[in-house]
């Protein structure tokens, strides 16, 4: 831990007695999307320019783009960085880029500490702890949800579309009139395909996304969200078969059990009354992960289909293997699969025929 005296030593002197530092923080996180290029929809066009400003909630918006700068712009009123291409070259990055802005819920306030009180801007050390962490939950609540929307949304059978964390930023505009400051740099690089995207293409894909927002259980998004950005292939498995088990248990605890007894079953009329019962109150106890899973298959989600169903026997097995104590090797993980499927099911979301008869609402 760093000594008061060291602290001086850096140019930081105590804040002055009766001043105090009200701030609101901002947290600006920079993802390459992996998976599309932007176009503007003809065969000679350069790539496409910037979205709008999609405000998701009062204290969460983004855009898309292939200019950091020009993005910045637009959601926050000043470019990001004097050199943008430097930037790019530092992160290893490449267009295009998705800009998400988080406010904190409140403002912050600092009466005692270590400051820098510069010509630009002010910069405090330890004073904002609790701030920048209500900010970084703020964060966790809603950003997992609306990348994980996003890339469903995006994302075709056969083209998983990703959003690689490069950049994140906190800032607060003070009381004081100059900006307080913090920075974070994530490097990353692999290799990716793409597939073409006009802005019309990728409007109607946002809003289709917005629009689910709130049909994505929390858990669900934040899973699928740390699956996608993880390195370690074990855990990155583990993460989307929790997607699939949470996504199952969900729909099946929502699904409307008398419709699907009357629609799967054929009931004689003399024992209708008994034989629904029994067959309501039989299918309510089922606990059995797999069986909830075909369950959910017959009664909602109609993309599924057998292939899928031996699909997500297979990746449950390998699960099991795991959660057993039995050694399996990084080769032997169908991380591919239980992506593919997560993915699936997701998608039901966003198909009308699968979701006319129980909507599956966002708890938490």
């Amino acid at each position: 831990m760093i000594t008061n005296y060291g602290l001086e030593l850096m140019g930081f002197v105590s804040i002055p007695k009766g001043t105090t530092i009200e701030a609101q923080f901002v947290s600006l996180n920079i993802y390459e999307v992996k998976g599309i290029n932007l176009t503007k929809g003809t065969k000679t066009s350069k790539t496409a320019p910037i979205t709008t400003k999609v405000q998701v909630f009062e204290n969460l918006s983004f855009v898309f783009g292939t200019s950091v700068n020009k993005c910045c712009k637009v959601i926050i009123g000043d470019i990001f960085t004097d050199d943008e291409a430097k930037w790019m070259s530092e992160t290893k990055s490449k267009p295009p880029y998705l800009l998400v802005i988080t406010k904190a819920p409140d403002i912050a306030v600092c009466s005692k500490g270590y400051w820098k009180d510069e010509e630009q801007s002010i910069i405090t050390h330890d004073c904002f702890t609790s701030a920048k962490q209500l900010l970084q939950k703020e964060e966790s609540t809603k950003i997992s949800v609306l990348i994980t929307s996003l890339s469903v949304s995006l994302s075709s059978s056969d083209q998983f579309v990703t959003f690689v964390p490069v950049c994140r930023e906190v800032f607060a505009e003070t009381n004081l009139g100059k900006p307080l400051r913090d920075y974070q740099i994530t490097l990353t690089a692999d290799i990716t395909t793409s597939r073409g995207l006009t802005s019309h293409q990728l409007a109607n894909k946002v809003k289709q996304a917005i629009e689910k927002y709130n049909q994505f259980h929390p858990k669900v998004g934040y899973f699928f969200d740390l699956a996608s950005k993880e390195k370690d292939k074990l855990k990155a498995f583990i993460y989307y078969f929790l997607v699939i088990e949470i996504f199952t248990h969900q729909t099946f605890q929502l699904l409307n059990h008398d419709l699907v007894v009357a629609k799967l079953h054929i009931i004689p009329e003399r024992v209708k009354g008994s034989a629904t019962d029994l067959l309501i109150e039989r299918q309510r106890e089922c606990k059995n992960l797999a069986q909830r899973f075909i369950f959910c298959s017959l009664a909602k989600w109609c993309e599924i289909n057998d292939k899928d169903i031996d699909t997500f026997k297979l990746v449950k097995k390998a699960r099991d293997l795991i959660y057993h104590g039995e050694e399996i090797s990084e080769k032997a993980l169908p991380i591919k699969q239980a992506q593919v499927l997560a993915l699936k099911l997701l998608h039901s979301l966003f198909n009308a025929e699968s979701t006319n008869n129980a909507q599956v609402q966002r708890k938490g």
